[in-house]
């Protein structure tokens, strides 16, 4: 089966072979399928110039740019063949992978070939060439004096999975455009092809709809009694929709556009109360000053709500290429409908039992009027319930088991599952180790594998809402979640993705990336209920090889989860059995404060002998709290 994703990306313009060295390892993310290190190098230099074939303008002008702008190079483009001298070939030939995505690179010290049949699969070559470049080529502002070397290596490269996606939940706080085209181009650098936009919800509706212009104006803002902040709020209009799709599809990533229904449509229903099941009137509210999910949803029983939702999809389509339309799903509560004589009435003339299935007949309703405009329907796992038709796509998230489910039930499945791909979710329970730790794949016969077009990464923004705290949620798991969803299965190797990936914070820096730095470091222990049981506890943790040298180190507890903060007392460093450092005070650590840190200096010391890290602390009344404990020595400034 022709993968949709796969024609989407031909529109905009067998994974085999060992991982071999032949030089310093360049720290790729993803870990190509094949690379052979090779001898020599290829300067960046005034005599480089770029050859391009005419299919590939877009893809040559986007890599002229960076390079130019960061290495003041002239780098003219010129597209007669037979060229000689130092060059960057981009060529259009077969290469010895398939698909729409598959390329080859290939560095000697007088020319780099970048070759792939189609543009998606020369733009993922020249994502790779500037991960071959020093970190500074992705930052502008940075200072000249750089020898822009490539190593010598050869390449070959295609995806394991057509969805590699991050989901942005633009509804309960609006994230902006600028935003949005930073994302953008980060995913474009790590290879992540599908940016899935949250766009309505009962905190906001964010999309402007020119039939219905008071939707956005009123639901993109929350009640002023609220207080809530401008950069929180607001909507986008169709022109800049339109642009930033041109901007994705520049750097062939498909935009996919979700609209929730029938539930989670509070915020439309402040503004369209007759399309409720009650008369309301309705008002939404921020995610964290109100009562969480409502009762109130979309009534199944009335005709002009299906009316309302054609007019909406028939702008949305127009706006959004995508050949998948996300429709939501997920957790709409059927408790108006059980008491609403139209949906009632709706059930009974088309033979249905139970609300569940009159769910199923709203999604078929929905599914006619896509597949009329050539458009498949995507949702959250709970569409299953109730039934699905064949072509529905199954986002699963409640863990793993109702997407294993769907796909060996002949369902295609996109897998974001809570569990390892929620990246609201805190480091303590979903670090860099656990996205790794995931095969989409894990359990499933082939013919149910072929279901699964990959993985995403979903992010809802009701907690961290400002840019730097999105950004420190993202990275540096977004990392793995793209080696994970591009690499062969067999590169599963946790120790050397490690590695890469500490290499590649360098370049998370010089893209202005807020990450999170313990991410990588792996904790040095952690604390459970029943660790803690008995009130004050002391816990112990070896910290020997994280103690280096005298100074500064930080201590730092953090949330994983549970119902109950811990209560922290003190913090001490034992060499031996002698205490060297101590941090005495008072904290709690919990889902309203997730970290808190303890600051201990370190005496000098002779060679040799151990050190023991000591947690004085209990569950402040509670009896279910996880943690765990991270030791850092903060760099020289």
């Amino acid at each position: 089966m022709k993968s949709i994703v796969s024609l989407f990306l031909a529109l905009c313009a067998s994974l085999a072979g060992a991982q071999t060295s032949g030089h310093d390892d360049p720290n790729l993310i993803p870990q190509p399928a094949h690379l052979q290190g090779l001898p020599g190098k290829f300067v960046l230099s005034e005599k480089a110039v770029l050859l391009a074939a005419a299919a590939f303008t877009n893809e040559a002008a986007l890599l002229r740019r960076q390079l130019q702008t960061v290495t003041g190079l002239p780098l003219p483009v010129l597209t007669e063949a037979g060229v000689a001298g130092h060059t960057i070939a981009l060529l259009q030939a077969p290469t010895g992978n398939t698909g729409p995505e598959a390329y080859s690179l290939e560095v000697t010290s007088n020319q780099v070939t970048l070759r792939a049949a189609e543009p998606a699969g020369m733009f993922r070559a020249t994502q790779t060439l500037l991960q071959l470049l020093p970190a500074k080529v992705l930052n502008t502002n940075s200072p000249g004096g750089t020898r822009w070397e490539l190593p010598g290596v050869r390449i070959d490269d295609a995806p394991r999975f057509e969805w590699r996606g991050l989901m942005l939940d633009c509804s309960r706080t609006f994230q902006s455009v600028e935003y949005l085209k930073q994302t953008l181009d980060r995913m474009a650098l790590y290879k992540l092809n599908v940016l899935h936009l949250h766009l309505t919800d009962d905190q906001g509706w964010r999309l402007e709809i020119k039939k219905y212009p008071d939707l956005a104006r009123k639901a993109g803002f929350f009640p002023a009694k609220y207080h809530e902040p401008a950069s929180t709020q607001g909507f986008y209009t169709q022109q800049q929709m339109r642009e930033l799709v041109a901007y994705a599809a520049a750097r062939h990533i498909l935009i996919v556009p979700e609209i929730e229904m029938p539930g989670h449509s509070l915020a439309l229903l402040s503004v369209m109360p007759q399309l409720a099941c009650t008369a309301g009137p309705f008002e939404f509210f921020p995610y964290s000053k109100g009562p969480g999910i409502t009762e109130d949803v979309l009534c199944a029983g009335k005709e002009e709500t299906f009316d309302f939702l054609r007019d909406v999809l028939e702008e949305v389509t127009a706006i959004f290429p995508s050949p998948f339309v996300h429709i939501g799903g997920d957790e709409v509560p059927r408790a108006r409908w059980q008491h609403c004589p139209l949906c009632q009435q709706r059930m009974k003339q088309e033979g249905l039992k139970t609300e569940a299935e009159l769910q199923s007949w709203f999604n078929r309703q929905i599914e006619r009027m896509l597949a009329a405009k050539g458009r498949r329907v995507i949702g959250w796992d709970e569409i299953l319930e109730g039934g699905i038709s064949s072509t529905t796509v199954v986002m699963g998230w409640r863990g793993v088991s109702y997407a294993l489910a769907a796909a060996q039930s002949g369902h295609d499945v996109v897998m974001t599952p809570n569990s390892h791909c929620y990246f609201d979710y805190t480091y303590g329970a979903i670090d860099s180790a656990r996205v790794f730790s995931f095969d989409p794949l894990a359990g499933l016969p082939p013919e149910a594998a072929r279901h699964v077009l990959g993985v995403q990464a979903s992010f809802w923004s009701h907690i961290d809402r400002e840019p730097e705290l999105v950004d420190r949620q993202l990275f540096p798991r977004l990392l793995a979640l793209a080696e994970r969803g591009w690499s062969p299965d067999n590169r599963g190797n946790w120790a050397d993705y490690r590695r890469r990936a500490q290499a590649n914070l360098s370049r998370l820096e010089k893209l202005g990336i807020h990450y999170e730095p313990l991410d990588l470091l792996g904790a040095v222990g952690e604390w459970t209920p029943g660790s803690l049981a008995g009130g004050v506890t002391n816990l112990e943790f070896d910290v020997t090889s994280q103690i280096t040298g005298s100074g500064e180190h930080e201590v730092t507890a953090a949330y994983v989860r549970g119902r109950h903060p811990a209560h922290l007392h003190a913090v001490e460093l034992l060499r031996g059995t002698e205490v060297v450092a101590r941090d005495q005070h008072e904290s709690l650590v919990g889902w309203q404060t997730p970290r808190q840190t303890y600051r201990l200096r370190v005496p000098p010391a002779g060679a040799g002998g151990s050190y023991r890290l000591r947690l004085t602390l209990d569950l402040a009344g509670g009896t279910n709290s996880f943690g765990k404990v991270y030791v850092t020595k903060p760099a020289t400034k």
